[in-house]
């Protein structure tokens, strides 16, 4: 497993149209970056999944196996596995004065996971760059090498350009009726199941679609991902058990809704702007009056 790794700048940075600045692998955990991160990044899912949440417009992105995701520099964002398995990926991080317009034309940007076509030799290469940077780590990188892990780097995003001929079998277009079916079999299994562990990759396994085609016909039908329907779900039972059972702790409620306390707290602020026990509160004064 590679450890995460800062790349020397180049001394002249106008210089390079593409250049790393940080590189590595990990069995990922929860993670955020309330200002973003200073330069582009690149994720490649070997195993488990995760969900990347983009903290300006809220757009939530589950994250799987096979997939390679970019994201824009200075952009918040937060990112944490879902899956028991571990959620193992490999990153990059790059700038340059090309960055923004290579990653555009290769349509990586705007944000939208793609399957990888060539993915362990993706992978390799992320490992070789690690591995060319950390020989050299004790001084700072010649010219030359700068200029060899350019030409990489440029090569490992020609790579994981996104086209259509990447798209599974079943991500190809399907039938109205079979999609309209398969939604509201999704949507009924939501509202059977809100208040369990529920995985939107088990949920898209269930109905016969990869996540990621998934998801997007779920945000086509619904006007929301999804998570956000499960979370929107879980959210109105809660503040119906809040209003039912005053006495309830925060920890039930999270609990009955099949979440995690902290996180709970967090979504609920964020949806009705107080707290679980302010909202308690306030119903009371309410009632009272």
């Amino acid at each position: 497993m590679l450890p995460f790794s800062l790349v020397e700048l180049p001394r002249q940075p106008d210089e390079f149209p593409l250049y790393p600045y940080s590189v590595g692998h990990h069995i990922q955990y929860h993670h955020v970056r309330p200002s973003g991160f200073p330069v582009h990044q690149v994720f490649l899912i070997r195993s488990g999944s995760g969900l990347f949440r983009d903290l300006t417009d809220g757009t939530e992105t589950v994250l799987s196996p096979g997939m390679v995701f970019a994201f824009p520099p200075d952009r918040g964002h937060e990112y944490y596995p879902l899956s028991h398995e571990p959620w193992h990926l490999a990153f990059i991080g790059f700038d340059g004065s090309q960055s923004s317009a290579v990653l555009e034309g290769l349509r990586l940007l705007p944000s939208v996971p793609v399957m990888a076509e060539r993915f362990e030799e993706c992978w390799d290469m992320i490992a070789g760059i690690w591995h060319t940077v950390d020989r050299n780590n004790a001084a700072r990188l010649d010219e030359q090498t700068m200029q060899e892990l350019s030409v990489t780097l440029y090569r490992l995003l020609l790579m994981l350009r996104r086209g259509d001929s990447s798209l599974s079998q079943t991500e190809r277009p399907e039938t109205e009726t079979v999609r309209n079916e398969a939604l509201q079999k999704a949507v009924s299994l939501i509202n059977e199941h809100f208040t369990e562990p529920l995985l939107i990759a088990n949920l898209a396994s269930a109905v016969g679609y990869s996540v990621q085609h998934f998801q997007r016909l779920f945000l086509q039908e619904y006007g929301v991902t999804p998570h956000k329907y499960l979370q929107n779900l879980r959210l109105q039972r809660a503040l119906q058990m809040i209003t039912e059972s005053p006495e309830r702790p925060v920890q039930d409620l999270a609990l009955n809704v099949g979440m995690e306390t902290n996180y709970f707290i967090r979504v609920f602020r964020k949806t009705y702007g107080c707290t679980p026990g302010v909202m308690r509160s306030r119903l009371a004064g309410e009632r009272d009056h």
